[in-house]
């Protein structure tokens, strides 16, 4: 029973999360007139950047494997 209330909880934080960050959003078109193409564009630029970092982690980490293999 411990582990379901656990895993609501943290849904719960997920939720409560990703609405305030959605309303940080909303603030920054309303409030200080970003234009939402920008945050777009950030956001996509964000998106490729952590998408270059996991592919070289998981080349590097390959990369590793291979050479651990090579070696026995």
């Amino acid at each position: 029973m411990s582990n379901l209330k656990k895993q609501i909880q943290q849904r719960s934080t997920w939720i409560a999360s990703m609405v305030a960050c959605f309303a940080f959003l909303l603030m920054a078109v309303k409030v200080y007139e970003v234009p939402v193409a920008e945050i777009v564009s950030n956001l996509l630029m964000v998106v490729f950047g952590l998408t270059v970092i996991v592919a070289t982690a998981a080349l590097l980490g390959r990369l590793i494997v291979m050479l651990r293999q090579r070696r026995k």
